[in-house]
């Protein structure tokens, strides 16, 4: 059994999706220990409690220590099966943190694994759905994975209430390599809010304050049903050979003008770091280019525009299930096959 000190280094809730997924897809045993220790609210949390819950049915698992608030899970898995599961966190628990832990264990499924989860869709320390759905499903696809997501409905804090369905179809992973992103194309702009915000015209707004920094984007604006008043903006910008991301979420207190103008801020330095994937890509690809180099025996290779603590840690996870190396030169992290 591998064991992972959930404390180490970022220690966050990342250590545990990674070493969950990596666990069921090389049918080995994990114990983790330490659970988020060093968070506020110490271990399992709702979204993590039914990520591992749907991960143990989807594969035959057998959990020791799974409840809330648990610092140690067991996990022994068996046959990635497939079919169709549905997930509620019940709160406004990140649809997206959830499929991370399931997106790679549906790519070695027997069957099409088909999902529906419910909980929050734009909540804080999270991707949006929106950014998953077009950075990270981009970058999959180019590595050979197909997904299908339909956001059903948004969902923001404190109440959560979306609803996603996603459809990832057994895939032949390949390597990556992403080094040259060409010039750019475009910038797409989507400012997205809930109806409680229509009268104050906060997507307006939030289009608004982008502009003043990127001035030059394609900008659309959606009012959408939700159960909690609630506003994010998603950007990419399009290149020739890569598709990079930058979203912004809105909080009570904060000027709408101030949330776009956050994200071309942060856009903007993401544009300007020469790289093919974001700061926030880094982290969740490394599991993916392990695995996929592992399966082909052939080297992944992507520029990026920093390395994380993030980065590093599920690096260090990653290490502990696969007979991998990463190294980062020039900005420039390379997965190999260790000798």
């Amino acid at each position: 059994m591998i064991e992972i000190d959930g404390s180490y280094l970022e220690g966050g809730g990342q250590i545990l999706r990674t070493a969950i997924a990596l666990s069921t897809i090389t049918k080995q045993s994990v114990r983790i220990l330490n659970i988020r220790k060093g968070r506020e609210k110490p271990g399992l949390r709702p979204q993590h409690f039914q990520g591992i819950t749907a991960a143990a049915k989807i594969c035959g698992a057998t959990v020791q220590g799974l409840e809330i608030n648990s610092l140690e899970v067991d996990f022994a898995p068996s046959q990635i099966k497939g079919g169709t599961y549905t997930i509620d966190t019940r709160t406004a628990g990140s649809v997206t943190l959830i499929l991370q832990t399931l997106i790679p264990i549906g790519i070695f499924s027997e069957l099409p694994l088909e999902l529906i989860i419910k909980g929050g869709t734009a909540v804080p320390f999270s991707p949006t759905i929106e950014y998953f759905q077009h950075i990270v499903c981009h970058i999959l696809k180019i590595m050979g994975v197909s997904i299908f997501l339909d956001i059903r409905r948004h969902g923001f804090y404190p109440k959560g209430g979306g609803e996603i369905f996603v459809k990832i179809e057994p895939s032949k992973i390949r390597n990556i390599i992403l080094m040259d992103r060409g010039t750019l194309q475009k910038i797409d702009v989507v400012s997205i809010a809930s109806n409680h915000l229509k009268d104050a015209k906060v997507a307006e707004r939030i289009v608004n304050g982008f502009g003043k920094i990127i001035p030059d984007a394609n900008t659309k604006i959606q009012y959408v049903h939700a159960l909690s008043p609630g506003c994010f903006i998603r950007s990419h910008a399009h290149f020739e050979n890569g598709k990079l991301g930058a979203d912004a979420l809105g909080k009570r207190g904060k000027r709408a003008e101030d949330v776009g103008k956050d994200a071309a801020r942060a856009l903007k330095n993401e544009i300007e770091s020469n790289a093919l994937i974001d700061s926030w890509m880094v982290d969740q690809i490394i599991p993916y280019m392990a695995v996929a180099t592992v399966k082909t025996n052939a080297v992944s290779k992507v520029k990026i525009p920093c390395l994380t603590k993030h980065a590093q840690t599920n690096i260090w996870v990653t290490k502990k299930f696969l007979p991998v190396e990463f190294e980062i030169q020039n900005n420039i992290m390379t997965c190999s096959n260790k000798e």
